[in-house]
């Protein structure tokens, strides 16, 4: 039989996609593409913004046009879109709803689905309450779907930020215990992944549940002793986590990339307080600052909302002048977007789209310019890199510090290999297609 995925939203839900796509390829499925006619349609949606159901709602209809073509076909929906619409219309026509619960068994339940004749099938709306659940639902994998392997440690979020519907659709933070992490680790490692990247809804939080005090960073340093794996990075990890012991300890880990992904939000201290992110621009300068301290060669990366409502013209600029004094390699920017459901969809000093649209535009420019300046300055020196992808005569990936690079490939090198590089810059620059020439094009 033959299955289609769709994936819509962040790498816990790629995450996620990829236990049930092996499961169901170990069931003898193969998998062809989403537009094609398929026995199984698998939609993994994402509810983040009110485009993002949009877009779930949209290719869940292009799944059900297919099924009219072929009506033994089975169509599932899951993920936070599911989670969160309850009564919507177009479920009805699904064969199987589920949200985030059951997702590593999701792949028994559709592969018995597939093999009953369509007559006695019933449809199968697998939801559950996620606010009750409270235990870390077992799952795992044996290889990823990129040359980076990504190794979901926790789930669910406690903060409640007023802007954001994720805990809503998430439920609350369980952690997945330490020794189910690292073999998993293990076992990607023999698979010949050789960079895993830690990611959780609130990564930052893992180990909260568990009375873990050492949380991430005990977790950090046993998937450090794992044999074969010779690269981590993180999801993303708010400022008030970045202190002097957590860099201490990390920067004691040869294996720790030296990029840090911070969810900062805004660089006004008056927005954050409505955003209700409980830290404020001392804070978020302090962790930038102890990065840098620690990792002098460090990447920074951050998320940032511009048109918050109430955001002031001064506000605006604070976020603004937060890039430029953080030096950032990656700037995330998202005009703000009412959510509904969430407390920041209602408050007063809404911000027109226009000016949202004028903020985000030059704030992305601020950060084109971060991102010049970070790379401008590193021109020459030597790094190492992950080959994620080989085409026409060249090699992409990513150097420890998160530089993108576009590389000559030497007729040996393969997808997953780690090589050294030397960067150099192209009349034509552009940071997320940096030219760079080999120097050691060997493995390992």
């Amino acid at each position: 039989m033959k299955v289609a995925f769709l994936t819509l939203g962040c790498r816990v839900n790629q995450y996620e996609t990829q236990v049930i796509r092996e499961a169901l390829i170990n069931e003898g499925f193969e998998e062809v593409p989403f537009d094609g006619g398929s026995d199984l349609y698998v939609l993994n949606t994402c509810a983040v913004t009110g485009e993002s159901e949009r877009k779930g709602r949209q290719m869940l209809r292009r799944a059900l046009r297919q099924k009219e073509k072929n009506p033994a076909a089975v169509v599932c929906v899951c993920g936070c879109f599911a989670q969160g619409a309850k009564s919507d219309p177009l479920f009805a026509q699904a064969d199987v709803v589920t949200g985030n619960t059951g997702k590593g068994r999701l792949a028994q339940v559709l592969a018995s689905l597939c093999k009953t004749p369509p007559h006695l099938r019933s449809r199968m709306d697998l939801r559950q309450d996620i606010e009750k659940v409270r235990e870390y639902e077992p799952m795992s994998l044996c290889r990823s779907h990129n040359a980076r392997a990504f190794l979901k440690i926790q789930d669910g979020c406690n903060s409640f930020c007023s802007y954001c519907f994720v805990p809503f659709v998430r439920g609350r933070v369980r952690s997945r215990p330490t020794m189910e992490v690292v073999e998993e680790a293990k076992r990607l490692a023999d698979s010949g992944y050789r960079e895993i990247v830690l990611t959780g809804i609130e990564t930052g939080a893992y180990g909260i549940d568990l009375k873990n005090e050492d949380g991430l960073l005990s977790l950090v340093e046993s998937v450090h002793g794992v044999s074969g794996v010779e690269r981590i990075r993180f999801g993303s990890l708010k400022p008030t986590l970045i202190t002097d012991e957590f860099c201490a300890r990390l920067a004691a880990l040869p294996k720790v990339m030296p990029h840090f992904h911070l969810s900062l939000q805004s660089g006004s201290t008056a927005v954050l307080s409505a955003m209700g992110r409980r830290y404020g621009r001392e804070e978020e300068e302090k962790a930038v600052d102890t990065v840098y301290r620690y990792f002098p060669d460090a990447g920074l990366s951050a998320d940032l909302i511009c048109g918050f409502p109430g955001e002031t013209e001064t506000d605006f600029m604070e976020s603004v002048s937060l890039v430029q004094r953080s030096r950032l390699l990656h700037t995330h920017i998202f005009p703000f977007s009412p959510r509904e459901g969430t407390k920041a969809a209602t408050l007063s000093g809404q911000i027109h789209g226009e000016e949202k649209k004028r903020r985000a535009a030059y704030l992305l420019e601020v950060a084109r310019k971060s991102s010049e300046d970070f790379a401008d300055r590193r021109v020459g020196r030597e790094y190492r890199v992950l080959a994620e992808r080989i085409r026409d005569g060249f090699v992409f990936g990513y150097t420890d510090n998160f530089i993108y690079t576009k590389t000559p490939a030497a007729s040996n090198l393969r997808v997953g290999d780690v090589f050294s590089v030397t960067l150099e810059k192209e009349k034509n620059f552009s940071v997320e297609t940096m030219t760079v020439t080999a120097k050691n094009t060997k493995n390992g």
